[in-house]
Protein backbone atom coordinates (compact mmCIF):
# COMPACT_ATOMS: atom_id res chain seq x y z
CA UNK A 1 0.00 0.00 0.00
CA UNK A 2 1.49 3.31 -1.10
CA UNK A 3 1.75 6.24 1.30
CA UNK A 4 0.15 9.55 0.22
CA UNK A 5 3.61 10.87 -0.69
CA UNK A 6 4.35 7.76 -2.76
CA UNK A 7 1.00 8.10 -4.54
CA UNK A 8 1.75 11.72 -5.38
CA UNK A 9 5.22 10.81 -6.63
CA UNK A 10 3.75 8.05 -8.79
CA UNK A 11 1.11 10.38 -10.23
CA UNK A 12 3.76 12.99 -11.04
CA UNK A 13 5.92 10.36 -12.75
CA UNK A 14 2.98 9.25 -14.92
CA UNK A 15 2.26 12.88 -15.76
CA UNK A 16 5.87 13.49 -16.77
CA UNK A 17 5.59 10.63 -19.24
CA UNK A 18 2.44 12.16 -20.73
CA UNK A 19 -0.59 10.70 -18.91
CA UNK A 20 -2.82 13.55 -17.69
CA UNK A 21 -3.90 13.87 -14.06
CA UNK A 22 -7.55 13.79 -15.15
CA UNK A 23 -7.00 10.45 -16.94
CA UNK A 24 -5.25 9.00 -13.90
CA UNK A 25 -8.13 10.10 -11.68
CA UNK A 26 -10.70 8.59 -14.08
CA UNK A 27 -8.77 5.32 -14.11
CA UNK A 28 -8.76 5.16 -10.31
CA UNK A 29 -12.52 5.70 -10.31
CA UNK A 30 -13.02 2.99 -12.92
CA UNK A 31 -14.62 5.39 -15.38
CA UNK A 32 -14.95 4.27 -18.99
CA UNK A 33 -13.17 7.19 -20.63
CA UNK A 34 -10.36 7.48 -23.14
CA UNK A 35 -7.00 8.57 -21.74
CA UNK A 36 -5.43 11.92 -22.58
CA UNK A 37 -1.81 11.13 -23.42
CA UNK A 38 0.84 13.63 -24.51
CA UNK A 39 -1.94 16.18 -24.86
CA UNK A 40 -4.10 13.98 -27.12
CA UNK A 41 -7.43 12.40 -26.20
CA UNK A 42 -6.56 9.08 -27.78
CA UNK A 43 -8.74 7.72 -30.54
CA UNK A 44 -8.78 3.90 -30.75
CA UNK A 45 -10.67 1.13 -32.57
CA UNK A 46 -11.79 -0.60 -29.36
CA UNK A 47 -12.39 0.15 -25.70
CA UNK A 48 -9.20 -1.29 -24.20
CA UNK A 49 -6.48 -0.43 -26.71
CA UNK A 50 -5.98 3.22 -25.79
CA UNK A 51 -5.39 2.46 -22.11
CA UNK A 52 -3.23 -0.59 -22.87
CA UNK A 53 -0.74 1.30 -25.03
CA UNK A 54 -0.78 4.59 -23.09
CA UNK A 55 -0.22 2.87 -19.75
CA UNK A 56 2.68 0.82 -21.12
CA UNK A 57 4.50 4.03 -22.10
CA UNK A 58 3.50 5.98 -18.98
CA UNK A 59 4.90 3.42 -16.52
CA UNK A 60 8.28 3.54 -18.26
CA UNK A 61 8.38 0.34 -20.31
CA UNK A 62 10.34 2.14 -23.03
CA UNK A 63 12.56 4.38 -20.90
CA UNK A 64 15.95 2.67 -21.02
CA UNK A 65 19.40 4.32 -20.69
CA UNK A 66 20.74 5.15 -24.14
CA UNK A 67 17.52 4.00 -25.82
CA UNK A 68 15.16 6.80 -24.78
CA UNK A 69 14.31 9.25 -27.61
CA UNK A 70 16.11 12.59 -27.51
CA UNK A 71 15.61 15.95 -29.25
CA UNK A 72 16.48 15.83 -32.93
CA UNK A 73 16.47 12.04 -33.21
CA UNK A 74 14.91 10.30 -36.20
CA UNK A 75 12.77 7.53 -34.72
CA UNK A 76 11.06 4.73 -36.66
CA UNK A 77 8.09 3.21 -34.81
CA UNK A 78 7.10 -0.11 -36.43
CA UNK A 79 3.92 -1.55 -34.98
CA UNK A 80 2.86 1.95 -33.99
CA UNK A 81 -0.74 0.90 -33.26
CA UNK A 82 -2.66 4.11 -32.39
CA UNK A 83 0.54 6.10 -31.88
CA UNK A 84 1.22 6.24 -28.13
CA UNK A 85 4.97 5.56 -28.49
CA UNK A 86 5.17 7.94 -31.46
CA UNK A 87 3.49 10.74 -29.48
CA UNK A 88 5.82 10.11 -26.53
CA UNK A 89 8.93 10.14 -28.72
CA UNK A 90 7.73 13.31 -30.44
CA UNK A 91 7.07 14.91 -27.06
CA UNK A 92 10.69 14.16 -26.16
CA UNK A 93 11.82 16.05 -29.28
CA UNK A 94 12.12 13.34 -31.94
CA UNK A 95 10.85 13.24 -35.51
CA UNK A 96 8.96 9.98 -36.01
CA UNK A 97 7.91 7.68 -38.82
CA UNK A 98 5.00 5.56 -37.54
CA UNK A 99 4.19 2.30 -39.35
CA UNK A 100 0.90 0.45 -38.72
CA UNK A 101 -0.87 -2.06 -41.03
CA UNK A 102 -4.47 -2.50 -39.80
CA UNK A 103 -6.84 0.03 -41.44
CA UNK A 104 -8.99 0.94 -38.41
CA UNK A 105 -5.98 1.20 -36.12
CA UNK A 106 -4.13 3.20 -38.76
CA UNK A 107 -7.07 5.61 -38.99
CA UNK A 108 -6.82 6.20 -35.23
CA UNK A 109 -3.05 6.67 -35.58
CA UNK A 110 -3.54 9.35 -38.22
CA UNK A 111 -6.09 11.12 -36.01
CA UNK A 112 -3.89 11.00 -32.93
CA UNK A 113 -0.68 12.30 -34.52
CA UNK A 114 -2.26 15.06 -36.60
CA UNK A 115 -0.23 18.25 -36.31
CA UNK A 116 2.75 16.51 -34.70
CA UNK A 117 6.22 15.71 -36.03
CA UNK A 118 5.00 12.20 -36.87
CA UNK A 119 4.65 10.79 -40.39
CA UNK A 120 2.23 7.82 -40.47
CA UNK A 121 2.53 5.01 -43.01
CA UNK A 122 0.15 2.09 -43.48
CA UNK A 123 2.15 -1.12 -43.93
CA UNK A 124 3.08 -4.45 -42.35
CA UNK A 125 6.76 -5.27 -41.79
CA UNK A 126 8.00 -8.25 -43.84
CA UNK A 127 11.32 -9.92 -44.48
CA UNK A 128 11.08 -10.08 -48.27
CA UNK A 129 9.47 -7.48 -50.60
CA UNK A 130 5.87 -8.27 -51.52
CA UNK A 131 2.94 -6.14 -52.71
CA UNK A 132 0.66 -7.34 -49.91
CA UNK A 133 0.44 -9.78 -47.03
CA UNK A 134 -2.32 -11.32 -44.91
CA UNK A 135 -2.81 -9.68 -41.53
CA UNK A 136 -4.73 -11.96 -39.17
CA UNK A 137 -7.13 -10.18 -36.85
CA UNK A 138 -7.24 -10.92 -33.14
CA UNK A 139 -10.60 -10.93 -31.42
CA UNK A 140 -8.94 -9.88 -28.15
CA UNK A 141 -7.82 -6.36 -29.09
CA UNK A 142 -6.11 -4.48 -31.88
CA UNK A 143 -2.64 -4.75 -30.32
CA UNK A 144 -2.63 -8.49 -31.16
CA UNK A 145 -3.17 -8.48 -34.92
CA UNK A 146 -0.41 -10.58 -36.46
CA UNK A 147 1.02 -12.05 -39.65
CA UNK A 148 1.43 -15.46 -37.97
CA UNK A 149 -2.18 -16.73 -38.26
CA UNK A 150 -2.32 -17.60 -34.56
CA UNK A 151 -3.05 -15.80 -31.33
CA UNK A 152 0.15 -14.30 -29.96
CA UNK A 153 -0.10 -15.74 -26.44
CA UNK A 154 -2.36 -18.79 -26.64
CA UNK A 155 -1.35 -19.99 -30.10
CA UNK A 156 -5.01 -20.50 -31.06
CA UNK A 157 -5.55 -20.30 -34.84
CA UNK A 158 -6.88 -17.04 -36.28
CA UNK A 159 -9.27 -17.30 -39.23
CA UNK A 160 -10.20 -13.71 -40.06
CA UNK A 161 -7.69 -11.74 -42.12
CA UNK A 162 -7.28 -8.79 -44.43
CA UNK A 163 -4.67 -8.01 -47.06
CA UNK A 164 -2.43 -5.05 -46.23
CA UNK A 165 0.51 -3.34 -47.96
CA UNK A 166 4.02 -4.20 -46.84
CA UNK A 167 7.36 -2.61 -46.06
CA UNK A 168 10.81 -4.10 -45.42
CA UNK A 169 13.26 -3.07 -42.75
CA UNK A 170 15.50 -1.49 -45.39
CA UNK A 171 12.54 0.63 -46.55
CA UNK A 172 11.68 2.03 -43.11
CA UNK A 173 15.25 2.55 -41.93
CA UNK A 174 16.12 4.34 -45.17
CA UNK A 175 19.44 6.19 -44.94
CA UNK A 176 19.48 5.66 -41.20
CA UNK A 177 17.69 6.35 -37.93
CA UNK A 178 18.67 7.08 -34.35
CA UNK A 179 16.16 4.60 -32.89
CA UNK A 180 14.22 1.74 -34.42
CA UNK A 181 11.39 0.42 -32.27
CA UNK A 182 9.75 -2.86 -33.30
CA UNK A 183 6.54 -4.20 -31.77
CA UNK A 184 5.00 -6.20 -34.58
CA UNK A 185 3.54 -9.32 -32.99
CA UNK A 186 5.95 -11.95 -34.26
CA UNK A 187 6.95 -10.33 -37.56
CA UNK A 188 10.14 -9.07 -35.90
CA UNK A 189 11.85 -12.43 -36.46
CA UNK A 190 11.42 -12.58 -40.23
CA UNK A 191 12.24 -8.89 -40.63
CA UNK A 192 15.44 -8.92 -38.57
CA UNK A 193 16.73 -12.33 -39.66
CA UNK A 194 16.31 -11.44 -43.35
CA UNK A 195 17.91 -7.98 -43.07
CA UNK A 196 21.54 -7.61 -44.11
CA UNK A 197 24.25 -6.22 -41.84
CA UNK A 198 24.28 -2.82 -43.53
CA UNK A 199 20.56 -2.33 -42.96
CA UNK A 200 20.80 -3.33 -39.31
CA UNK A 201 23.75 -1.00 -38.72
CA UNK A 202 21.86 1.94 -40.23
CA UNK A 203 19.73 1.82 -37.07
CA UNK A 204 21.92 3.37 -34.37
CA UNK A 205 19.74 1.86 -31.65
CA UNK A 206 16.98 -0.75 -31.53
CA UNK A 207 14.28 -1.67 -29.05
CA UNK A 208 12.64 -4.92 -30.15
CA UNK A 209 9.65 -6.49 -28.41
CA UNK A 210 9.83 -10.17 -29.27
CA UNK A 211 7.04 -12.75 -29.17
CA UNK A 212 8.10 -16.34 -28.58
CA UNK A 213 5.33 -17.62 -30.79
CA UNK A 214 7.47 -16.31 -33.67
CA UNK A 215 10.81 -17.69 -32.46
CA UNK A 216 13.33 -17.63 -29.65
CA UNK A 217 14.96 -14.36 -28.56
CA UNK A 218 18.43 -15.89 -28.92
CA UNK A 219 17.90 -15.85 -32.70
CA UNK A 220 17.52 -12.06 -32.66
CA UNK A 221 20.31 -11.55 -30.14
CA UNK A 222 22.73 -13.60 -32.24
CA UNK A 223 21.72 -11.85 -35.50
CA UNK A 224 22.20 -8.36 -34.07
CA UNK A 225 25.52 -9.31 -32.49
CA UNK A 226 26.68 -10.74 -35.82
CA UNK A 227 25.90 -7.36 -37.41
CA UNK A 228 28.18 -5.68 -34.88
CA UNK A 229 25.71 -4.29 -32.34
CA UNK A 230 25.94 -4.43 -28.58
CA UNK A 231 22.86 -6.34 -27.41
CA UNK A 232 21.03 -6.85 -24.09
CA UNK A 233 17.76 -8.51 -23.09
CA UNK A 234 15.84 -5.69 -21.39
CA UNK A 235 13.12 -7.87 -19.88
CA UNK A 236 11.70 -11.32 -20.42
CA UNK A 237 8.56 -13.33 -19.65
CA UNK A 238 7.08 -16.63 -20.74
CA UNK A 239 5.50 -15.30 -23.94
CA UNK A 240 7.12 -11.94 -24.66
CA UNK A 241 10.14 -9.80 -23.86
CA UNK A 242 12.31 -6.98 -25.16
CA UNK A 243 15.81 -6.61 -26.56
CA UNK A 244 17.88 -3.44 -26.70
CA UNK A 245 20.78 -2.95 -29.10
CA UNK A 246 23.22 -0.14 -29.82
CA UNK A 247 25.76 0.43 -32.53
CA UNK A 248 29.11 0.91 -30.78
CA UNK A 249 30.72 4.33 -31.07
CA UNK A 250 33.57 4.49 -33.61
Amino acid sequence: MRTPLEKLSHALALRREGLSFSSQFARRLGLSVRPRFCGVLLDAPDATTAWTVAWQIAIGDYRWPGLTPEPGWRVVDVGANIGAFSLWAERLGAHVIAVEPEPKTYSSLVTNVAGRRVSPRQAALVGEPAPAVRLYLSGVRSTRHTLLAKEIESGAPLREFIDVPTVTLADVVGQGCDLLKLDCEGAEFEALLHADDETLRRAQRLVVEYHRIGGEPEEIVDRLKAAGLDVNVLWDSEAVGAIGALLPSP
